[in-house]
C-alpha cells in the first residue's frame, strides 16, 4: 500500500509538473498561436476598410502639433480609400495627397535621398498578401504623384542605393541592386549561398555602399559587405526590418519583445551593442515599419493595439523626435483602415 500510494503520489506530481511546462509553453506562444488564423487567411482575402479620403479632426489636429517644429513629407501605404494606395501628406501644408489609385496593392514606399523621387512595390495581381514576396513588382513615382513608371519587374521591398544612383530590392533568393542610368543588375546577396535559400526579409544597404543589412527568419540581425559570403551576427534571436541609421555604422530592428508584443532596438553593426529604442507605453505597442529621417532626428513608423499581419492589422502612422519621452510620440493617423511602411522626407533648409 504504501509503494502504490507514493507510486500515485510521485505520478501526480510529474503530471503536475508536465501540465504547469505546457500551460507555460502554451501562455508564451499564444501571440503567436493567435495570429494564425489571419495569417492563413490574409493570402487570399483582403481586409476590409472604411471608406475615409480627407483628413479627419484628430489627423489635422495632429499636423497642427507638429507644424512647429517640422518640415516634412510622409508618404505610406493605407486603405482609408478601400484599397492599398500611396498616401502623402505634406506636414508644414497640413495637406493629404493621394499618390496612386490602382486596384493592385501599392506598399513599400521610400523616398529617394533627394526627395525627387519616390521607389515602392505594387501587387501583380489585384490582391497579394504581403507573406508571398513573389508576385510584385517595383515603380517609381514622383512627390506629386506624377511621372509614375514601372522600374523591375519581379522585385520586392526596394529601397535606394548610395546617393539615390540605383535602387535596392529582393528577386527571390537575391538582393539585388539596379542601376537607374542603365538598368544595369548586380546581384549583392544569395541566400542559397550560405542559408539554403530559406526565408529572410528587408535588405537595406548603408548609404555608403560598403554594408548589406538583412535579417533571416529565425536567424537575427546580419551585416555583410555585398557580394560577400562572411558576415556579422548582430542579435542571437529572431529580428526582422533592419534600416540604417543615418550618419552611423548603426541599426533599428524589430525584436519580438516589449509591452506590444514587439519593440525596435538599435545596435551597432560591429554587434558590440544593443539599446530598447523605442516601446510605445498603453495599448497600441505592437510596432513595426521603423525609419528615421535623413538626419535621424525623427523616426516615423507604425502600431496597432490588437492582431499582427501588417496588410490587415490597424496600424495606425507614428512620429517621434528621438531623444524625446517616448510618450511623447505623435499618431498622424486616426482610422479604422490599415496604415502601413511609412517614409518620411525632410524639406530642404533654405538658402
Amino acid at each position: 500500500m504504501h509503494n502504490g500510494s507514493s507510486r500515485l503520489a510521485m505520478l501526480l506530481i510529474v503530471a503536475g509538473c508536465l501540465i504547469s511546462l505546457i500551460g507555460g509553453v502554451l501562455a508564451w506562444r499564444w501571440r503567436d498561436v493567435s495570429h494564425l488564423p489571419a495569417r492563413i487567411v490574409t493570402r487570399w482575402v483582403p481586409p476590409s476598410a472604411e471608406e475615409r479620403r480627407p483628413l479627419n479632426r484628430r489627423e489635422r489636429e495632429a499636423l497642427q502639433k507638429l507644424q512647429p517644429q517640422l518640415d516634412a513629407q510622409i508618404v505610406w501605404s493605407s486603405r482609408r480609400s478601400g484599397n492599398h494606395d500611396l498616401y502623402l501628406v505634406d506636414v508644414a501644408e497640413g495637406q493629404l495627397r493621394r499618390l496612386t489609385d490602382h486596384p493592385h496593392v501599392d506598399f513599400g514606399s521610400r523616398f529617394s535621398p533627394d526627395g525627387e523621387w519616390i521607389v515602392f512595390t505594387r501587387s501583380q495581381r489585384e490582391w497579394v498578401s504581403f507573406r508571398d514576396k513573389k508576385l510584385w513588382d517595383v515603380l517609381l513615382i514622383r512627390p506629386d504623384g506624377s511621372d509614375e513608371r514601372l522600374l523591375v519587374r519581379h522585385g520586392y521591398h526596394p529601397t535606394w542605393g548610395p546617393g539615390g544612383s540605383s535602387v535596392i530590392f529582393q528577386r527571390d533568393t537575391q538582393v539585388i541592386q539596379i542601376e537607374l542610368k542603365d538598368g544595369n543588375e548586380r546581384v549583392l546577396f544569395d541566400s542559397t549561398e550560405r542559408f539554403s535559400g530559406g526565408r529572410w526579409g528587408e535588405p537595406e544597404l548603408h548609404p555608403t555602399g560598403r554594408l548589406l543589412a538583412l535579417a533571416p527568419t529565425g536567424f537575427g540581425a546580419i551585416v555583410m559587405a555585398p557580394g560577400s559570403s562572411d558576415f556579422t551576427r548582430l542579435t542571437e534571436h529572431h529580428v526582422c526590418q533592419t534600416t540604417w541609421v543615418p550618419g552611423a555604422e548603426e541599426l533599428l530592428w524589430v525584436e519580438p519583445k516589449g509591452n506590444g508584443g514587439t519593440r525596435i532596438a538599435r545596435g551597432s553593426a560591429d554587434g558590440s551593442a544593443a539599446t530598447v529604442f523605442m516601446d510605445l507605453p498603453g495599448d497600441r505597442s505592437h510596432e513595426y515599419f521603423p525609419v528615421l529621417s535623413d538626419d535621424g532626428k525623427w523616426m516615423v513608423w507604425g502600431a496597432t493595439d490588437e492582431g499582427h499581419e501588417h496588410d490587415r492589422a490597424d496600424y495606425e502612422i507614428f512620429l517621434w523626435k528621438v531623444g524625446s519621452p517616448w510618450e511623447e510620440a505623435v499618431r498622424i493617423t486616426y482610422h479604422r483602415g490599415n496604415d502601413q511602411w511609412p517614409d518620411i522626407h525632410l524639406a530642404a533648409p533654405e538658402r
